[in-house]
């Protein structure tokens, strides 16, 4: 194909699909179909639409996506044990805790006629923090995982409600992980911090640290057996209670509650608030912790780490499609979960210097170009016919 004789460079997406042993799971047009279609996540940030495929008529990418017969499952299960050997060999090599982020985001869609006769598969009404209300499409469940500057997408699930919830399916996903060669955390906001995880966290070797609501019931000395709600409990502290800890370049006042919280469990939670507005009930931010030997500020710097996979949601969602993608079955919905995967972490392993995403992807669209350029240079100067290179570029 022509994009093959484009890209000729070490770090091509053809040799890293193929050291991903990926040509052992797809027939040779398959694996051409993954190539090339990441070739164009690239050069075009893709939007989502299959009419954007210029490598074959977009009906057999769309079949390619929807019906043909190869194994997402085992395709998925070869990305995490690439990603658990990056991150785990890093650990090793560094001594440094592993991050296991935990987060959803959702892709909103028009919700279909009642007369409709295709309507898109898995979509349902979930609640958008972003929107701050109930809205219709699909919900994607995301796990990362992190060591020191390196981070990558461990998981991408469609949350699919009338087979399982969401505790239930990131609790399988953790079950899965090995052991942490030194520390690990597994970092979650206050939709997903439960017992269930809290369980199974600290089941596979990891510490959980989750925000919690301020409603949430703990069970300090003078308020047994009922207890107290911490947003009730924040209002018999006064500001010689507090601590005041810098985190990063920002400084907090905390207070470290260390005791059990229903369901019996010893924990530590942090009540927080910015040096701005201590005491204020609106300010107050809460997190939570079976890690009993943590300080209030570890807790916070480790809770930080949290951030990139907001940042993973944005940038997959600006340059590859995850927000606007045409596809209505769920397989194919979940095929491209896969291809936004393979090039998230294509981008990664070229990524130097803690470059950001988008900056090595400019960098590899500038590489395309130029070996574009290269290549009909000196096809003209050999003399091929100018019908000839546009025929190949298959803009004739």
């Amino acid at each position: 194909m022509f994009m093959d004789s484009i890209i000729s460079d070490s770090n091509s997406i053809f040799k890293f699909l193929k050291q991903l042993d990926l040509d052992l799971f797809l027939s040779k047009p398959q694996f051409n179909h993954v190539n090339q279609f990441l070739n164009l996540m690239i050069q075009e940030n893709y939007q989502g639409k299959i009419s954007a495929v210029k490598h074959c008529h977009r009906t057999s990418f769309g079949r390619f996506l929807t019906d043909s017969p190869w194994d997402e499952e085992a395709i998925s299960h070869q990305i995490q044990t690439y990603v658990l050997s990056c991150i785990y060999q890093r650990s090793y090599q560094t001594q440094q805790p592993i991050y296991v982020m935990v987060d959803d985001t959702t892709c909103v869609k028009t919700k279909p006629s009642s007369r409709a006769t295709h309507p898109i598969q898995g979509c349902s009404w979930h609640f958008s923090h972003l929107h701050h209300q109930h809205v219709y499409g699909h919900q994607f469940v995301a796990l990362m995982l992190q060591c020191e500057d390196l981070i990558l997408p461990y998981q991408i699930i469609p949350y699919e409600k009338e087979k399982q919830s969401k505790i239930e399916l990131v609790r399988r996903a953790l079950m899965e992980l090995p052991k942490p060669p030194y520390k690990g955390y597994v970092l979650a906001d206050s939709w997903y911090t439960c017992e269930a995880l809290l369980q199974t966290a600290k089941q596979v070797g990891f510490h959980y640290l989750g925000a919690i609501k301020t409603n949430r019931i703990i069970l300090p000395k003078g308020y047994r057996p009922n207890g107290i709600q911490l947003k009730q409990f924040a209002k018999t502290l006064s500001l010689h209670d507090l601590d005041l800890v810098t985190v990063g370049s920002e400084r907090y006042y905390t207070y470290l509650y260390k005791g059990r919280i229903r369901g019996g469990h010893v924990v530590q939670i942090i009540l927080s608030w910015p040096q701005t507005a201590p005491l204020e009930e609106k300010a107050l931010r809460c997190f939570m912790s079976h890690d009993l030997k943590m300080s209030a500020k570890q807790l916070l710097k480790h809770y930080t780490k949290r951030w990139p996979i907001e940042i993973f949601f944005r940038e997959v969602k600006q340059n590859f499609g995850m927000g606007n993608y045409q596809i209505r079955t769920l397989q194919g919905i979940k095929r491209l979960m896969l291809m936004i995967q393979f090039v998230y972490l294509y981008l990664k392993r070229i990524t130097l210097n803690n470059r950001c995403l988008g900056d090595s992807l400019r960098q590899c669209q500038r590489k395309q170009k130029q070996e574009l350029v290269k290549l009909i240079y000196h096809k003209a100067q050999k003399g091929v016919e100018l019908k000839t290179i546009f025929e190949e570029l298959k803009i004739a």
